[in-house]
């Protein structure tokens, strides 16, 4: 039966309207949450966080824990914001990214693919550019089980997304070059491995493990890394300001009667990206630490964020600590990343370095069916015959 686009439109047209409505209640209230970003204590509001920390309270939101004041940032607030830096003459960007083919439950045979595509593009005097792309069939225990030993814990899903995450950042071992240029490691997405948090101990460790090896070789080489997120949904600095205005349990709002009980919920809907809307062109936020619980076994990786305007967007920006309190390390990440966004070809612009590395990365349609057709005439060669299950071949078949 075919979708009926009718009673469709009607809705689509409703959630129009809806839209425009809300955007225009919510406006007052952004000003409102800006002026508390503006305002807030913020000595006062670690003070709380670090004591609901201390007794193990379980927070109803992530937050985001704002950095020390120093002598560069105002004593209130944290508005603060930070030119872009100039950059080195000659430097170079690493970009990466990955796709996959994932496993199929319907067929008898099982595999997956990753494909792991970066950019090395260097500027300056010697300019030059590296595109490729590291590709893996992937059907040993090894490839298929976290635990291979007992075919433990299937790597699929969330967790498959973890091992491209890992194996996007582990290409960079290969790719960073031997160099006295100056050099940013740059991969599309955070930094956190948020697909992990409600995992056992056992797998956020063995997932984790070659993740950050990687991390502490960057830091060996004195290269800075950062996770670019673009179009971020994240609200940690907003659920903070939540904090600073609840008198009470977080997450009790039902029985809140406060004079900021608006404004509080009004902070529920508002994400970062329009909190942040106020930052100049080219300049950066504060640096804020995040409060993921998967991030305590990070160490001397653990991420801190900051929030950018690159034009017409703020993108939330996630670093390791090594790189968030070395000054010249966070200008560089900072400098570059502006950099790559002036010589973006779209707009709202994007870092040519990753865009390359999707480019080299993304697995075409065609591609999973030359894989799957490929699989199955090897498997024919030796006498074994793919098996199907009743509901695949049923999609394969033209339906009456």
């Amino acid at each position: 039966m075919p979708l009926k686009l009718g009673p469709i439109s009607e809705q689509v047209d409703d959630l129009a309207k809806t839209w425009v409505d809300l955007s225009l209640t919510q406006k007052d209230l952004l000003e409102q949450a800006q002026d508390c970003l503006r305002t807030v204590d913020r000595e006062a509001l670690r003070f709380k966080l670090q004591q609901h920390m201390r007794q193990q309270m379980r927070f109803p939101w992530l937050l985001a824990m704002p950095s020390y004041s120093s002598p560069a940032l105002p004593t209130k607030g944290l508005s603060g914001s930070f030119p872009a830096p100039s950059l080195p003459s000659d430097f170079c960007v690493v970009g990466t990214d990955a796709s996959c083919i994932a496993p199929d439950r319907h067929v008898s045979v099982r595999y997956y693919v990753l494909n792991v595509g970066y950019a090395l593009l260097t500027y300056g005097s010697q300019p030059d550019a590296v595109l490729e792309a590291s590709s893996h069939f992937c059907f040993r225990d090894e490839d298929l089980y976290v635990f291979p030993e007992e075919l433990e814990v299937p790597i699929e899903g969330a967790l498959l997304g973890a091992r491209m995450e890992v194996e996007s950042l582990r290409v960079l071992l290969e790719v960073v070059p031997d160099t006295s240029k100056p050099a940013v490691a740059l991969r599309d997405g955070p930094l956190t491995l948020w697909t992990l948090q409600n995992e056992s101990d056992e797998v956020q460790h063995a997932v984790l493990r070659d993740f950050l090896d990687a991390m502490a070789f960057l830091r060996q080489a004195g290269v800075p890394l950062a996770g670019y997120i673009s179009y971020t949904g994240s609200r940690d600095v907003a659920n903070s300001l939540r904090m600073w205005l609840c008198p009470g349990q977080p997450g009790e709002c039902a029985r809140c009667e406060t004079d900021n009980h608006d404004l509080c919920l009004a902070l529920a809907k508002i994400r970062d990206r329009d909190l942040f809307a106020f930052l100049p062109k080219g300049q950066r936020s504060e640096l804020f630490g995040s409060s993921s619980q998967i991030l305590e076994r990070y160490a001397e990786h653990r991420v801190d964020f900051f929030y950018l305007n690159i034009g017409q967007e703020i993108v939330r920006v996630e670093v390791p600590r090594w790189v968030a309190s070395n000054p010249d390390l966070l200008a560089l990440v900072h400098a570059v990343l502006c950099d790559q966004c002036r010589r973006s070809p779209g707009f709202p612009p994007y870092p040519p370095a990753l865009l390359e590395a999707h480019e080299q990365a993304v697995v075409t349609s065609s591609e999973r069916r030359l894989v799957d057709e490929m699989v199955e005439q090897a498997l024919g060669r030796h006498g074994q015959p793919i098996i199907r299950s009743g509901k695949d071949d049923s999609k394969r078949r033209r339906a009456l």
